[in-house]
């Protein structure tokens, strides 16, 4: 008779490539229940602090244009910006 051993499976780790960011972005959402959101962010690229209004009874991909560097700021669902208002930024300092 054979005998039978278990060998462990050993799954090789992902990957990360040396130039794959570390970034991350602040986003804070308020009056995600009215129709009408509030988002605070920090634009991805130039970190500017921003505050827009959302109209969010329906959804669809929408780009936020930062006011500062003229980028795109942050990727939302939201029907439209109702608004799009440069603040300082709360996580900074």
């Amino acid at each position: 008779m054979m005998e039978v051993q278990e060998v462990p499976k050993k799954f090789p780790k992902p990957r990360k490539p040396e130039s794959e960011s570390q970034n991350f972005q602040h986003v804070k959402i308020l009056d995600c229940n009215q129709p009408v959101c509030r988002v605070i962010c920090e634009c991805w690229h130039c970190k500017q602090g921003i505050l827009s209004e959302v109209d969010v009874s329906t959804s669809q991909y929408l780009e936020v244009e930062c006011p500062s560097c003229g980028k795109t700021a942050v990727r939302l669902m939201a029907e439209k910006v109702i608004s799009t208002t440069p603040i300082p930024s709360p996580w900074q300092g």
